[in-house]
């Protein structure tokens, strides 16, 4: 089976400013259990052996949710949904961060149509959102 598993974390800044993000993570296994146990060594490698950036404040890690992929489906799944009060925060975000496998591709959506260099910084990183559906 393949397993995606939801974490949540707080993390603390050396300046002590209170962070927290999410992430996911995919594996095959043979059970829940073993899919768990898998997260929890790779989570514990990055943070402790690799000591990527990323990981580097996180302080504690839950689970949120485990999903349990039998087989592909032919429609698109939702698999998770967040909503949040207020405006969009600060954040920072990346597509498979710390991945060695040439298995799994990220996409990034851009309209061709709406693309301009003008609405990327000089890191390359996208400002602000172009719409993927209006309603």
């Amino acid at each position: 089976m393949l397993y995606s598993g939801h974490f949540s974390f707080d993390e603390i800044t050396p300046s002590g400013m209170e962070r927290h993000g999410y992430f996911t993570c995919l594996v095959k296994a043979g059970t829940p259990e073993l899919a768990l146990q898998n997260f929890k060594q790779r989570i514990q490698i990055i943070k402790e052996d690799i000591k990527d950036p990323l990981f580097k404040y996180i302080q504690v890690v839950y689970v949120e949710d485990i999903i349990e992929i039998a087989d592909s489906p032919e429609e698109a799944v939702v698999t998770r949904f967040q909503s949040s009060d207020g405006p969009f925060p600060k954040s920072r975000s990346c597509a498979l961060p710390l991945s060695d496998t040439t298995d799994i591709k990220a996409y990034q959506w851009v309209p061709e149509s709406d693309f301009s260099t003008d609405q990327k910084e000089a890191n390359g990183e996208y400002q602000e959102a172009i719409p993927f559906l209006r309603f």
